[in-house]
């Protein structure tokens, strides 16, 4: 008994002197506050939450960074981008509230390399659906500009990644039938979103794609692997300061064959594509974890 009353009487001691040190009351003060917003405010959430997503890519890029000097030292710069991809797989799930759920993911091991992936865009928040489904020896084609962002640039230049001048039509054309051929002589996939920039939908639809991809595919006559990631309403809203916890549905349909096809079949893959990955994002959702703020759960 006595052994109990010394302990509980060092532990209270403990506490006290925590509680007496300067810096204590006003971070215990801080924290309270943090709670207090984190509960009542959607919008104070929204910035939380997109505070912790936006650590998460910064601690993922610095691992491919980290990582790419030993990985191109042992002959393996196709492992960095998956490399960073399963890293924000952990870290962008605990830093957001959201999960994801993959639909399909044999169409994605079981396809030959090379391949190109196509997948619906967004918001900034379709990372967290690569680093769940991106393969091994997979390269991510991005705009120009993205090699001067700080971080995410970096490691993209260091992952060997690929760059397109958008204004310039005829650059780009020449760099995507230089990539055909790059994928075909090292075995690697591309990754693309063939929209070309953000959708921030809320009804199940996509912007019309570019042809890109599909010249790239027919030209190196290979497989395209489309992957569409739910739509992230009511879970997610730019425009409405909305981001709740949820899980996010990944589908991977199967590959569609390009052996056989000319430049002028390009249209017509490119139409078949989009009409299967819209039709499969009709039958996937969201799924909130929680009761959703109303600003969620009104469409203007």
């Amino acid at each position: 008994m006595a052994t109990k009353a010394v302990k509980r009487s060092e532990a209270t001691s403990r506490l006290m002197s925590l509680l007496l040190r300067p810096h204590t009351p006003a971070f215990a003060a801080g924290a309270v506050l943090f709670l207090i917003l984190f509960r009542r405010s959607s919008r104070f959430r929204f910035v939380a939450r997109m505070t912790g997503y936006i650590i998460a890519v910064a601690i993922a890029c610095l691992v491919g960074i980290a990582s790419a000097p030993l990985m191109w030292l042992i002959g393996t710069p196709g492992y960095i981008n998956w490399v960073v991809a399963r890293t924000f797989a952990v870290v962008g799930p605990l830093f957001s509230g959201m999960r994801y759920r993959v639909i399909g993911n044999e169409n994605i091991t079981k396809t030959p390399l090379p391949c190109v992936y196509v997948a619906n865009h967004q918001s900034s928040l379709d990372i967290i659906g690569m680093g769940a489904v991106l393969p091994k020896n997979t390269v991510v084609l991005g705009k120009k500009s993205i090699r001067f962002v700080p971080l995410l640039g970096w490691f993209m230049w260091a992952a060997n990644n690929v760059f397109i001048d958008r204004k310039n039509r005829g650059s780009a054309i020449e760099t995507m039938a230089k990539v055909a051929q790059y994928l075909k002589e090292h075995t690697y996939a591309l990754w693309l979103y063939p929209e070309g920039t953000r959708s921030h939908q809320i009804n199940n639809t996509m912007l019309p794609f570019k042809k890109g991809a599909f010249h790239l595919a027919v030209q190196g006559q290979i497989p395209i692997v489309p992957i569409v990631f739910s739509t992230y309403y009511p879970c997610y809203h730019q425009k409405k300061w909305v981001f709740e916890p949820g899980e996010i549905t990944i589908k991977v349909l199967p590959p569609i064959p390009t052996v056989g096809l000319r430049t002028e079949d390009v249209d017509a893959l490119l139409e078949r594509t989009r009409d299967a990955m819209v039709e499969a994002l009709k039958t996937i959702e969201t799924k909130p974890f929680g009761k959703l703020p109303s600003s969620a759960t009104k469409i203007d």
